[in-house]
């Protein structure tokens, strides 16, 4: 559904209710909203804490809500259906608002209008959405072109945007959805609105959409002191004067520490000494490296620490966390000093380490991905960085805060990146997890840059979605339908829509672009809930399909740069690996990789190795196919692929 105002065409006609006095006959845009968790009243009390999420921008010339504010009421009366009760009743009254900052001030808010949660449910959106061209220009390089320098009305944005249903002159206490269930507006105690349910206890699901209308005299107000940059928020009774102070200035991110660059010195990794490696061409130990994983430390996810990625046709840069003690200090907007992942560039053919850097990052999510011609995208610190031949930098962006994702097209035009911004007062971030018994959802800026790294199009989407899926020809998008059943959905970059495949799953897919435009898809058998992957064509034909047991797990998939072959990844384990249960890498047995051909999909090379790391990543492919690196808890080995 596309992001859109409804000043001009949705709006509520009022008389004579309590907040309205004397006044005959008026229209006022609503504030859109929805609730962020369901309502019982048997779950409340009076004096208990109500939160709504703004789905559509408004504002007027006092408060500013943004798409994603918070809304707080007050749940000051409640009536449960007990024996001699016949109705049921809830009093809220919305008092407070995040007016276009992280806090909440002061702003009445009446409830006039309720519907049920948006039952578009074969549409459910669980991907993040990037922007397109609404005005349906050509696709490619020329599409995005056309994006940039350009204002914010001529992008569209598809996210999970519940609006209110449209009804021409709709009036106060309007109900739709909502069976057994009416609104009396401002009748409650302290002018709240009452939702009575008739023979049952009132109770509202989770996105139950709200339209709300403000109360007059109780806009927040902030006075500036003079001759100072202080603020005062009269907004509430006693309020304190509030020190409005800059933010600290980001801090660059830190030089790479150097340990060896030739020709001052060179680093020959020893023979490996460890178990079957298979048919390996090479292998190295990393231990002289400071490469020490931790196999018996417990998980529920496979993680972020090892990486790798070819730099060129025999240079491949190893990437991986040494757990060597950190000292904390400040990345800038990103955050803190989280861990230290060391990367050292080999000679597959000399097993020479012709240099090694530390980087400082302040996450643990993904840092690595590889690009075309040879290059890798390296997040470190405040920055990302592209890295070339030598491991010389080539190209630098400043991040101005966290990183949420990065995706790449297979053939490297169009790079997505996804930076978070917090939406909330630490005090009403703590508010809300209570509340909801998690993290709250953030905003994520997000920027699409083409291969010269020149941002050509931003949009803002919302947290708690997965990263897009970018091919080629556009975003490939998963979306739920009822009875477990899943939809692959191709939106390209000039606007364009179509199916590329239906399929059941018995838990959520996970769906990634494989040179040259291909979908990994990984998926659950509804009845055994083992993993099934297939590599589909971005028209859904059927590459590649397996199932698994629930012994395998870990899947992922990778190409070559020439887009000729990919490699698909899986561990297994010694015990069977539910979803969402903890293991070890000490519990995993081994580790298989196939490579394939990626015009038809047959095999050329199998490989099976002992003592396989919890990393993701860990694997990759030489930019011409030839090669296959792969990173276990002992040892770095290198296969060849045969002539395709």
């Amino acid at each position: 559904m596309n992001m859109r105002i409804l000043g001009a065409s949705l709006a509520l006609t009022f008389s004579g209710t309590a907040a309205w006095a004397g006044t005959t006959q008026s229209s006022v845009t609503p504030v859109q909203a929805e609730l962020i968790t369901g309502l019982h009243t048997r779950l409340l009390k009076v004096g208990s804490p109500v939160y709504a999420r703004v789905t559509v921008d408004w504002h007027d010339a006092e408060c500013v809500l943004d798409s994603g504010a918070i809304l707080e009421a007050q749940v000051v009366s409640l009536t449960p259906h007990i024996k001699g009760v016949k109705d049921s009743e809830l009093s809220l009254a919305f008092t407070k608002a995040q007016c276009g900052g992280p806090k909440m001030a002061d702003f009445g808010l009446m409830l006039s209008a309720m519907a049920a949660p948006a039952g578009d449910n074969n549409q459910n959106e669980i991907e993040q959405s990037l922007p397109i061209l609404s005005s349906g220009a050509g696709g490619g390089e020329a599409a995005f072109t056309s994006m940039h320098n350009t204002n914010d009305a001529h992008l569209q944005v598809r996210l999970q945007i519940h609006e209110f249903p449209f009804v021409p002159n709709m009036k106060m206490g309007y109900v739709a959805g909502l069976r057994g269930l009416t609104l009396n507006v401002g009748k409650g105690p302290e002018n709240s609105s009452v939702v009575t349910s008739k023979g049952n206890d009132v109770s509202l699901d989770k996105n139950t959409l709200l339209l709300l209308v403000p109360t007059l005299g109780t806009f927040p107000q902030t006075v500036a002191k003079a001759g100072t940059n202080d603020s005062v928020d009269n907004s509430a009774p006693g309020g304190d004067i509030v020190k409005l102070t800059s933010p600290a200035p980001a801090q660059p991110a830190l030089d790479e520490i150097d340990h060896c660059s030739p020709p001052q010195c060179s680093i020959a990794l020893p023979a490996s000494e460890a178990g079957d490696s298979g048919n390996a061409a090479a292998s190295m130990s990393m231990h002289n490296l400071g490469y020490s994983p931790r196999p018996q430390r417990q998980t529920d996810h496979f993680n972020n620490d090892d990486a790798l990625a070819y730099l060129g046709p025999r240079e491949l840069l190893v990437a991986f966390n040494p757990h060597i003690l950190v000292t904390r200090h400040s990345l800038g907007r990103s955050g803190s000093t989280e861990r230290i992942i060391r990367a050292a560039l080999v000679d597959t053919e000399s097993h020479l380490v012709m240099r090694t850097v530390d980087w400082e990052l302040p996450d643990d999510r993904q840092y690595l991905w590889s690009l075309s011609e040879g290059r890798a995208l390296v997040h470190v610190g405040s920055e990302l960085r592209v890295y070339g031949k030598g491991l010389k930098v080539q190209n630098r962006v400043s991040l101005d805060g966290p990183l949420a994702f990065v995706r790449v097209t297979p053939d490297g035009n169009y790079i997505a990146v996804g930076i978070l911004h917090e939406r909330h007062s630490s005090v009403l971030h703590a508010q809300l997890v209570e509340n909801l018994g998690g993290d709250p959802e953030e905003d994520v800026r997000i920027q699409v840059l083409n291969r010269n790294f020149e941002i050509i199009a931003t949009s803002k989407t919302q947290s708690g979605l997965m990263a897009p899926t970018l091919l080629n020809e556009g975003q490939a998008k998963l979306k739920a339908q009822p009875e477990k059943v899943y939809r692959i959905a191709m939106q390209t970059w000039d606007d364009h829509a179509k199916t590329v495949a239906r399929f059941k799953s018995g838990c959520t897919p996970v769906i990634s672009g494989v040179a040259p435009d291909l979908i990994f898809l990984l998926s659950c058998d509804t009845f055994t809930k083992g993993r099934e992957y297939r590599i589909l064509r971005s028209d859904g034909k059927l590459l590649l399909k397996s199932s698994a047991s629930l012994n395998e797990a870990g899947y992922a998939a990778e190409s070559s740069a020439n887009q000729q072959a990919f490699v698909i990844k899986y561990v297994v384990s010694n015990e069977p690996l539910p979803l969402g249960g903890l293991f070890s890498p000490a519990d995993f047995s081994s580790e298989e990789l196939r490579v394939y051909r990626a015009t038809d999909g047959k095999r050329l090379l199998g490989v099976h190795v002992n003592a396989p790391s919890s990393s993701s990543d860990g694997f990759a492919l030489a930019p011409d196919g030839s090669q296959l690196a792969v990173l276990t808890r002992d040892q770095l080995a290198v296969y060849a692929v045969p002539i395709q």
